[in-house]
């Protein structure tokens, strides 16, 4: 077996949830996710933030997909 370096962040078949993905930090992170092939749902209170950041990223056609699906997630 021999080390290939394409192959250490494959994440193809993958899925991932990324909070606050529509902006940020988060959204970096969602792009790193799905630019090696994950399939990546990004979550936030703001669906239209999140359909934004969804749609930039289809237009590149790259790797995975990004997913904006609309939840808060605290607690109080």
């Amino acid at each position: 077996m021999s080390y290939r370096p394409q192959n250490v962040y494959d994440l193809s078949g993958r899925v991932a949830i990324v909070t606050g993905g529509g902006t940020g930090i988060g959204l970096m992170i969602a792009q790193g996710l799905a630019s090696s092939g994950a399939k990546v749902y990004i979550t936030g209170r703001r669906l239209e933030i999140l359909r934004k950041a969804a749609d930039s990223w289809s237009q590149r056609d790259e790797g995975g997909r990004i997913i904006p699906f609309v939840a808060f997630l605290s607690s109080t």
